[in-house]
């Protein structure tokens, strides 16, 4: 009874459901922030719909170069995705404002005004 339970409570946390318990990355167009503070900007999915978050690698070797700033893993989690219908695993990116300063970023096909105060 004990591992038909258990098979049970695996089957659950393990399967769609899980995702709804996730992080929902959320795109942010504009941010201000001060010297020091981090926030996730965003959540990228791969490239099909059925395909697991990105490795960390694969999306860091794509982001821009940043005046004020600096990008790290923003960890595992949802977006909603238009194209797929649906919410998707989705890998966050997070910055860390480093340098005063305002700039625009192009990340992952979406524009960013960053201003860092």
């Amino acid at each position: 009874m004990v591992r038909m339970t258990l098979a049970i409570v695996l089957g659950v946390s393990s399967g769609p459901a899980a995702l709804a318990e996730e992080i929902a990355f959320n795109y942010r167009p504009s941010v201000a922030i001060k010297p020091g503070k981090a926030l996730l900007l965003k959540g990228v999915r791969g490239k099909n719909c059925n395909d697991p978050a990105p490795e960390w690698d694969e999306v860091v070797a794509k982001l821009p170069v940043s005046a004020t700033g600096t990008f790290s893993d923003g960890g595992l989690g949802i977006v909603r995705s238009r194209k797929c219908g649906k919410a998707v695993p989705a890998r966050g990116i997070k910055f860390t404002a480093t340098t005063k300063g305002r700039e625009k970023l192009t990340v992952f096909r979406d524009r960013v005004a960053v201003t860092v105060f």
